[in-house]
C-alpha cells in the first residue's frame, strides 16, 4: 500500500512540475513578444505601440497562419485608450506609411481602425486591426498576398 503511495504522490509531484514549468515557459514567451520595440511579420516591421506611446500592460500575444495569410496579435490594457490610439495612429499614417481602409471615429468604443500598406515583399500587403474598447486594444497584424490601390477623391 505505502509503494502505490509514493508512486501516486511522484506522479502528481511530477505533473505538478510539469505545470509550473509550462507556465513560467508561457509568461515568459508572451512577455517578450508583447515587450518588443516592433512588430515584425516576414520582412516588414512597424514600431510597436509600447515604442510610439509608451509602456502598457500586456495581456498575451498570438500568431497564426491561414489560407497564406500571416496573423499576429498583441493584446494590450490601458487607462488612455483614446490618447494612445490617437498617437499610435498618426505615427502610422504620418511615418510608417499606412492608409487607412475604413473611416474612424476613435470617439465610439468598442470600435475598430484598420489600415494598411504595400510591403516591402513584392506582391504583398499588410493591414492593421486595432480592436478597441475603455480598457484597452488588441493589434492585429496580418500579412498575405495582394495589392492596395488608393482611389484619390475628386
Amino acid at each position: 500500500m505505502k509503494k502505490v503511495f509514493k508512486v501516486i504522490l511522484i506522479v502528481v509531484l511530477c505533473l505538478v512540475a510539469l505545470g509550473v514549468i509550462i507556465g513560467l515557459v508561457a509568461h515568459f514567451a508572451t512577455g517578450k513578444a508583447t515587450d518588443t520595440e516592433e512588430y515584425v511579420i516576414g520582412d516588414d516591421s512597424v514600431k510597436s505601440i509600447k515604442t510610439v506611446v509608451g509602456e502598457r500592460k500586456a495581456n498575451g500575444v498570438g500568431t497564426g497562419v491561414e489560407n497564406g495569410v500571416t496573423t499576429k496579435r498583441y493584446q494590450y490594457e490601458s487607462d488612455t485608450v483614446q490618447d494612445d490610439l490617437i498617437t499610435y495612429t498618426q505615427y502610422l499614417l504620418n511615418e510608417a506609411g499606412f492608409i487607412l481602409t475604413q473611416d474612424m471615429d476613435l470617439t465610439v468604443a468598442p470600435s475598430t481602425v484598420q489600415c494598411a500598406k504595400q510591403s516591402v515583399e513584392e506582391g504583398q500587403v499588410i493591414v492593421m486591426t486595432i480592436e478597441y474598447d475603455l480598457n484597452g486594444y488588441t493589434i492585429i497584424m496580418q500579412k498575405g498576398t495582394g495589392t492596395l490601390t488608393v482611389n484619390d477623391a475628386a
